[in-house]
């Protein structure tokens, strides 16, 4: 049974300001998705513990879970219009890497929905103003760790990406402050050391912007800033185009805080990387 059902039957059942809540859902899916409790709540003009008792009325564990069911009806409404798009497009492409590409792109218009736009604003100006951006991924997500370094090491000064197993991993942390941006990647099953990293971070006021595949990680407490790119369904080759699209839109929101500053910055970086590889160059050809 999907929520919108669920809520159905037991509409009559719920107290006056309940029924707003639920209304709100059923109306307003993709709002709830993006949204925290005390923001639906002010939109249905209930209170924030309204929205609450709404959730356990409707038997879940609280705000979080109404809006993985959410989600996940979405998703299912999602698909059946996916289904119809494809049979068009199948007009566009019947190759089966246009296939593919085209099952990328949907993903990527349903994570959409699910992004808090103001969340990424805050998210970006907390980049843009940190003395320090650090950011951490493991295991299939390393390599979009280290893209996302590499790409703002060309935009700004002092970011650095975590490995798990280097030595000064614990130095690294103790110079984190309430300075320091934290971006941290979570789509492992396995995350005990992560979480360990993450509560400390927390402890030294640090600003933690976790990109996870699930709004249920158990890191979530800690977190100034969630993203949850996927649902249970998805696989990491789902996920992927879904995470470098939705980076590129954080870099860019964060080169808006100061288009000109970043420009700036980007073309001395690019001078200097220019006269480093002619130097290079010069020494293996013995000029100096």
């Amino acid at each position: 049974m999907s929520i919108q059902e669920d809520i159905k039957k037991r509409f009559v059942r719920l107290s006056k300001g309940q029924r707003k809540v639920a209304q709100f859902v059923m109306d307003n899916p993709t709002t709830v998705i993006a949204n925290g409790a005390a923001e639906v709540g002010r939109m249905a003009n209930v209170s924030e513990s309204t929205v609450i008792r709404f959730c356990y009325a409707m038997d879940l564990s609280g705000y979080v879970e109404l809006q993985e069911e959410v989600r996940n009806y979405v998703m299912s409404q999602n698909d059946g219009m996916h289904l119809q798009r494809s049979h068009a497009a199948n007009k566009l492409s019947q190759s089966s890497f246009g296939k593919v590409m085209q099952g990328d792109s949907q993903n990527i218009q349903e994570a959409i929905q699910f992004i808090n736009d103001k969340l990424i604003q805050k998210s970006s100006k907390w980049m843009h103003e940190a003395d320090n951006i650090y950011i951490l991924g493991t295991h299939h997500v390393a390599s979009m760790a280290d893209w996302l370094s590499h790409t703002l090491k060309t935009l700004r000064s002092n970011i650095k990406e975590l490995r798990l197993n280097s030595d000064d991993i614990l130095q690294q942390i103790n110079n984190m402050g309430e300075h320091t941006t934290f971006i941290v990647f979570t789509f492992d099953k396995q995350i005990k050391d992560i979480q360990t990293i993450v509560e400390i971070a927390k402890m030294k006021k640090v600003k933690i912007i976790v990109i996870t595949g699930s709004a249920f990680s158990p890191i979530r407490e800690y977190a100034s800033a969630l993203f949850a790119l996927g649902t249970k369904s998805h696989s990491s080759l789902d996920i992927a185009p879904v995470l470098v699209s939705f980076l590129h839109a954080l870099i860019e929101e964060m080169i808006s805080q100061d288009k000109a500053q970043y420009e700036k910055y980007q073309q001395s970086y690019e001078q200097v990387e220019s006269n480093v590889l002619f130097l290079d160059a010069a020494r293996e050809k013995q000029i100096f």
